[in-house]
């Protein structure tokens, strides 16, 4: 079986950001993401739980595999983006079966 090198990226943001995030993430060329709706945790800014009446407290990742040319440009932009608001960025090493949806 062929498996194909790939970088995953792994983003916890407040959902408020989300719908920006998901924008760059698709004109920086990723294929796909996979978006989990309600996260929680405890971080540099405290504890973040799912029980918020509204978007500016509440948790959401974002997970997408990508190329590393088309990682870089995401992280480098989310960085900017995220420059001023809670979240953060997590990337490692992946391995993929199917090279072509990614």
């Amino acid at each position: 079986m062929q498996l194909y090198p790939k970088k995953k990226i792994e983003m916890v943001v407040e959902a408020a950001r989300a719908p920006r995030l998901l924008e760059m993430i698709e004109a920086a060329g990723a294929k796909g993401y996979t978006v989990i709706p309600e996260v929680s945790g405890k971080g540099n800014r405290g504890l973040r739980n799912e029980a918020h009446i509204s978007d500016v407290f509440r948790n959401v990742m974002i997970i997408t595999i990508t190329t590393e040319e088309i990682a870089e440009r995401i992280v480098e932009e989310s960085q900017r983006m995220l420059e001023n608001f809670a979240g953060i960025v997590y990337v490692s090493d992946v391995s993929v079966v199917r090279d072509e949806h990614f």
